[in-house]
């Protein structure tokens, strides 16, 4: 009975042992379960530490371009080290390799150019029985603005604008000189071959007259020479509205003096001619100069005539923006609204409309004539 007993509890003894596990090997165990994740334990930009928590909690890490020298520093912690592990590291997108380090090191990069970065890290036994999980680490270079999408487009909107713009000036330049070459072929046409054709038909005439009708070819002669001299009047001023040398305002006002003191001291007429205000600082184009001073040409040549005046007074008043002309004589004057438009006061309110701006001529009977012109300037 007692060997029975015995040989039960060995029985039982046996079975326990068989159903209780065996303990592994240490080379079969695998740690890789339970290491930690490797930590970023330093990030510093141009040696100078942020906040690693903060960074950690950041979708990526966010630089300008001109901070993109940077270092990392990182360990295992939670375990001791061991001369069996080791780390790598890359930073994907400028490292296409994993670099190894047998102990936490701090990993430096410089002048990294603008792009998307991912520091990649993990730690592995030699063997390479096991290894932690790959700590990430998103990392952003902002591009700089000047290299930027929108800069880009903005630049070549710009260019094309410039480019654009110069055509318009060159297209435009083209355009005046060929309005220029019209208006100067109207010009000739209308008033030199006008006067020509009565030049030609009165020298026919005086041609005929001259042997039969001495003073009838006389006469001729006096008008032919009037219609040259007119001629090479007109010739003059297309010539001078047209030299881009008269353009300044020194030339307009020289020229009307000069004009103004030939023909009316010719009359013995008194001249008083006054410039008032920064003359200097007007410009005016070729149409507004020709316009401009045959208004004034037309008004003196008037005067001389028919005014019958012993005075005449001529203001030039300038401004920034405006330039007023008045032209005064003490003459025998004229009824306005019932004078002859073949003194040319239809032709002076024609080329002033040109300017769209005010001209005015008053005048009565016995007390003198008055001529205003105001200009625009813009």
């Amino acid at each position: 009975m007692r060997y029975l007993l015995l040989f039960i509890l060995l029985l039982i003894y046996g079975t326990v042992q068989a159903q209780s596990p065996v303990a592994p090997h240490k080379s079969t165990i695998n740690l890789g379960n339970t290491l930690p994740h490797v930590a970023i334990t330093d990030f510093k930009i141009f040696n100078q530490s942020l906040q690693v928590d903060s960074l950690l909690k950041l979708r990526k890490i966010e630089l300008t371009n001109d901070r993109n020298t940077f270092s990392i520093s990182f360990t295992l912690t939670g375990m001791p080290q061991s001369d069996t592990l080791v780390y790598s590291y890359k930073l994907d997108g400028a490292e296409k390799d994993w670099m190894q380090t047998p102990k936490p090191i701090t990993v430096n990069y410089t002048l990294l150019p603008p792009g998307s970065y991912t520091f990649l890290v993990k730690a592995q036994n030699q063997n390479k029985t096991f290894s932690t999980a790959i700590t990430k680490l998103p990392i952003l270079i902002r591009i700089p603005f000047w290299l930027s999408w929108w800069f880009i487009l903005l630049c070549c909107l710009l260019f094309t604008s410039i480019i654009y713009y110069f055509h318009r000036q060159s297209v435009n330049r083209i355009l005046a000189i060929e309005a220029i070459r019209q208006k100067v072929a109207r010009d000739l046409h209308d008033d030199m071959g006008s006067t020509l054709s009565t030049i030609n038909i009165l020298s026919m005439m005086a041609k005929n007259k001259l042997g039969e009708d001495p003073v009838k070819a006389s006469e001729f002669l006096s008008k032919i020479s009037d219609n040259s001299s007119r001629m090479m009047e007109a010739m003059d001023d297309i010539v001078w509205s047209i030299n881009p040398a008269n353009d300044s305002m020194d030339k307009i006002v020289a020229r009307m003096r000069g004009f103004a003191t030939e023909v009316l001291e010719a009359k013995d007429i008194d001249l008083s001619f006054t410039v008032t205000g920064d003359i200097h600082s007007i410009h005016l184009d070729m149409e507004q100069r020709r316009d401009f001073f045959l208004i004034y040409k037309e008004a003196i040549n008037n005067i001389a005539k028919y005014a019958h005046c012993k005075k005449v007074s001529i203001s030039l008043l300038s401004s920034p923006h405006m330039l007023a002309l008045t032209i005064e004589d003490n003459g025998v004057g004229f009824n306005v609204e019932s004078a002859d438009t073949g003194n040319g006061l239809s032709n002076m309110r024609k080329r002033a409309e040109n300017f769209g701006d005010n001209f005015s001529i008053q005048s009565q009977q016995g007390h003198g004539t008055t001529v205003r012109l105001q200009l625009t300037i813009t």
